[in-house]
């Protein structure tokens, strides 16, 4: 699943759909064109509020993946921040990311049930 997501992330950048970087996306945001903001797991915790906030209402936003597998997905270094700009490309990230979470939790209930 996880390599779905980021074949996803990386069609994106290709498309030119895609902002990266905390100025890029808040700069984006703010111009109401992302329409969902991913924030890596383990970005700052000052990153991951500032871009909950920024998002409250109008853009949706996620937290997935790490800094590394992001950066690798898109060509860049060190980036913990991406913006999906296009809605179909938005969409097909958003259910990919629902159902991998979904499928970790099914996981770990199966888990603690059998233990």
């Amino acid at each position: 699943m996880q390599n779905k997501i980021y074949s996803m992330i990386g069609l994106c950048m290709k498309a030119g759909k895609l902002a990266y970087g905390s100025d890029m996306c808040e700069e984006k945001t703010n111009y109401s064109k992302v329409r969902l903001l991913i924030v890596a797991k383990n970005a700052a915790d000052n990153t991951k509020e500032k871009f909950k906030k920024l998002c409250e209402n109008k853009t949706k936003y996620a937290e997935y993946g790490t800094i590394k597998d992001i950066s690798h997905a898109i060509g860049k270094d060190n980036k913990a921040v991406i913006g999906i700009m296009d809605e179909g490309f938005s969409k097909k990230i958003n259910e990919l990311i629902e159902d991998s979470l979904k499928g970790a939790n099914d996981w770990w209930e199966k888990w603690k049930f059998m233990n």
